[in-house]
């Protein structure tokens, strides 16, 4: 049996990002019978889970967000190490202990290190240190570092130990639930035109930024995020929340219901800045949605050059007010298998063991 824990996620049916589906389909998709997973869950998960067979939860008292994030990471580690022969690192900023306990016990590493998060504008100058100072360290203790977009690759360091893989995050859509009228009730815009765009509500993902372009449009958008969360989504919410054809749904997490959404939407405008491979546009894809994508690297490396590429913001109208043969911009169903979750569970699984 080999024992595998996962650390730096919010833990196993946690709601916060691609991370944390790629515990819950590790989890509920495992292939291997030999593998046996310990998942950190914080107190921001759900108590009292069923765990599939082969998956153990262990649930911290503290967040693994924000600055209870770190001690969130060093309490797991210190938690499974003598435990376990895997560690699957979801983010890098605990992998300074590992130097130090290796002189007792040697355990795989296998590191996850999400992107260049030191660029974040939400992080402090210490703090964009600190992580740049986790990503250079994680290719020296690391037997293997995973990429989500092969755009990181530019970032590596010039010397490292590590193998290094390309591992995206995989995507899958409810095709189940239809328009009723009870749904029509509750998004009055299911059965108009809409654009959409599904994000979290950091800076860097320029929500702020594609609200201000459709005021005075004659295009109705459809703008899902965790507004709530932060002080940053909430000015953006109460900044647009008036406007009759900027529709701000805060926190939607029911799959069904936000994958009909999708299903539905005119076009999808995906405005992150930072991302790897971000899983709202992997959703997207799969949904075979018309794709408007900030031009940048990674966007391009997920959607193999599909879809229209804008760099500023009034790129979007000027679009869009032409009336483009949208089905253009559909990304081919051959990238969909690209982004298979029973692919991507496999991969994982033949270096875990």
């Amino acid at each position: 049996m080999k024992r595998v824990a996962i650390v730096g996620s919010h833990g196993l049916y946690a709601n916060f990002g691609g991370w944390d589906q790629l515990v819950r389909n590790l989890a509920e998709r495992k292939i291997n019978p030999e593998i046996e997973y310990l998942i950190f869950n914080s107190i921001e998960t759900p108590e009292n889970i069923i765990c599939p067979k082969g998956v153990k939860v262990k649930r911290l008292k503290i967040k693994a967000s924000g600055f209870q994030g770190l001690f969130f990471d060093f309490w797991s580690i210190l938690l499974c190490y003598w435990k376990v022969d895997t560690i699957l690192f979801l983010g890098v900023q605990g992998i300074p202990l590992i130097p130090l306990l290796r002189i007792f016990r040697k355990v795989k590493i296998i590191s996850n290190v999400g992107g260049i998060e030191w660029e974040r504008p939400k992080f402090g100058f210490f703090s964009k240190q600190y992580l740049k100072f986790c990503f250079n360290l994680s290719f020296i203790f690391s037997r293997f570092v995973v990429l989500d977009n092969p755009y990181y690759k530019t970032f590596l360091p010039k010397k490292y130990k590590a193998e290094v893989v390309v591992l995206p995050y995989g995507g899958e859509i409810d095709t189940q639930l239809e328009i009723n009228k009870e749904l029509e009730v509750k998004y009055p815009f299911i059965t108009s035109d809409y654009f959409l765009s599904v994000s979290r509500a950091l800076v860097d993902n320029l929500i702020d930024k594609l609200c201000e372009s459709f005021v005075g449009s004659r295009h109705t958008l459809v703008l899902i995020s965790n507004f709530s969360s932060s002080s940053f989504g909430k000015d953006v919410l109460n900044r647009f929340k008036n406007f009759s054809n900027i529709i701000l749904i805060d926190g939607l997490y029911n799959k069904a219901e936000l994958d009909l959404i999708r299903r539905k939407c005119k076009a999808y405008i995906h405005t992150h800045t930072l991302c790897g491979t971000a899983p709202s546009l992997v959703e997207m894809i799969i949904a075979q949605r018309p794709i408007i994508s900030m031009n940048n690297p990674q966007n391009r490396f997920t959607l193999h050059d599909y879809g229209f590429f804008f760099s500023a913001f009034s790129d979007i109208q000027e679009f869009i007010n032409t009336d483009p043969v949208l089905s253009n911009y559909i990304p081919s169903k051959e990238i969909c298998k690209l982004y298979d979750w029973n692919k991507i569970v496999a991969d994982y699984e033949s270096i875990l063991y």
